[in-house]
């Protein structure tokens, strides 16, 4: 399907930030699985393949100012927004370029040690995933990791009904055209879809709740994020076994899940399943019947080229020194299914001794276990509730102090920069250093903190919340 006749190019995409994008995300969830993870003290070069607005790759560009990163996207506004927050942000470690897929693998860059796709692999056309195969393989050193995320099969197939809906209303309704821009067009085809949905009982958008949830979602998001997911030229949804092939011809084997709470078995499978795949011993299969059994629509994986296991002892050591902090003030930690898993597991005294423990600076697993209420926890237990508050935002996994002091510029000048725009071109992520992640405010609160900064300093803001100067977000 083309696109509505009136856009001369393709929507822009959402000002979006990725945390599960963070060189420190990508260590903590390879470690965490006894796999060598990257250096997070070396200079690293790091590539991000489709970066949108680029807001994701410049947190992390300003949260490890000793690495070099690099972006691509072929939208010339994506690239002029990322370019111009990088010069405000005074960001020298970044290279950005407006090329597509096909000629980024005869671009002379340096050999990357991390390669990120965030809403790219199945949104292309399977040329377009062989030239970003080629790349991998041109440019990814042994050792070198990647992260991939991609609409998965058997879940998504339920909504690829409503996808033809979105692209059949294109094609006989909106390519009439009628003066307005493809976002209103686009505006136009989710109300159309709606009032089908309001229809009564009994049709399919009624039969498939799933299906109905992912139309209000994309109804709340707007038209940007239905052409995206939805109306775009390609759309390919992959099983696992698909991607897994494929990127083996770049020379990678999967790795782990990149979202620290996919790797929580106890909280993500039911007893049977976790049975089941425990004795499947094929990765691929395993992968492939996870999927199935938890009829899952969408994935996040890490794949390494040649993924290095850690002696037993080496990976213990890591485990025990990851330090986290809490990600929110303590009083103010939200009741989620998360935290109710944890008080279960824990008990509700041990549970709070656990955010107590995280809540003032950054606190080691080592340091964690020595609170009384703790006592007798196995660590590994302790280790997997951070892991799944940490995908709660609840807790987040910090860096090494070293790296925090060498951040502490970089990070105050992103900030400063997406202060002054107070929200306005949609940009409205802090990073905080203590983590090297970045955290979202409302317009309001950004201008806030922008006329507190103004008129009371760093000091002014930690003494109005402390819980920012713990951050290090200012």
């Amino acid at each position: 399907m083309s696109l509505p006749r009136t856009a001369a190019i393709p929507l822009v995409y959402t000002h979006g930030y990725y945390e599960i994008l963070s060189p420190g995300v990508i260590a903590t969830a390879l470690a965490s699985r006894g796999l060598r993870a990257p250096d997070l003290q070396a200079p690293l070069c790091y590539f991000e393949l489709g970066m949108g607005f680029g807001v994701s790759l410049l947190a992390n560009a300003a949260a490890f100012p000793h690495m070099r990163f690099f972006g691509n996207d072929f939208h010339p506004a994506h690239v002029a927004h990322a370019r111009q927050l990088a010069r405000d942000a005074g960001l020298a470690n970044v290279e950005l370029f407006e090329d597509g897929f096909d000629v980024l693998p005869d671009r002379d860059l340096p050999m990357m040690d991390c390669i990120a796709m965030h809403g790219v692999y199945s949104w292309i056309s399977p040329t377009l995933r062989q030239a970003i195969v080629r790349f991998i393989e041109r440019r990814l050193k042994p050792g070198g990791v990647v992260y991939v995320s991609y609409n998965a099969l058997p879940g998504w197939a339920p909504l690829l009904p409503l996808r033809e809906l979105f692209h059949l209303h294109a094609e006989r309704v909106a390519e009439r055209g009628d003066g307005t821009d493809a976002a209103g067009q686009l505006q136009g085809a989710l109300d159309f879809i709606q009032r089908l949905a309001d229809c009564g009982e009994g049709g399919y958008l009624q039969a498939h709740p799933a299906v109905a949830r992912r139309l209000a979602h994309a109804r709340a998001d707007g038209p940007h994020y239905a052409l995206h997911e939805y109306v775009g030229t390609d759309s390919h949804p992959l099983y696992f076994h698909q991607v897994a092939q494929e990127l083996a011809g770049a020379g990678l084997e999967f790795a782990v899940p990149a979202l620290l709470a996919e790797q929580v078995d106890a909280a993500c499978l039911p007893a049977e399943l976790a049975a089941l795949l425990a004795s499947t011993h094929d990765p691929v299969l395993r992968e492939t019947l996870r999927d199935y059994g938890l009829d899952r629509s969408f994935r996040r994986d890490l794949f390494v080229r040649g993924p290095e296991p850690l002696a037993p002892a080496e990976a213990e050591r890591c485990m025990l020194d990851q330090e986290w902090i809490l990600a929110v003030p303590r009083d103010a930690v939200p009741d989620g299914a998360a935290l109710r898993l944890v008080s279960q597991w824990l008990g509700e005294t041990a549970c709070g001794a656990l955010l107590d423990a995280v809540c003032m600076a950054p606190a080691s697993l080592r340091a964690v276990l020595l609170q009384p209420l703790l006592a007798g926890v196995p660590a590994r237990t302790v280790h997997d509730t951070l892991m799944l508050l940490a995908s709660s935002n609840v807790v987040m996994p910090a860096l090494p102090g070293a790296l925090r002091s060498r951040a502490r510029v970089s990070v105050q000048g992103f900030n400063a920069a997406v202060l002054e725009r107070g929200g306005a071109d949609g940009t409205r992520h802090l990073v905080c250093g203590a983590s090297g992640l970045a955290s979202e405010w409302t317009p309001e609160t950004l201008r806030q903190l922008r006329e507190a900064l103004r008129h009371g300093g760093p000091a002014g803001i930690a003494q109005r919340a402390p819980w920012l100067g713990r951050l290090e977000v200012v």
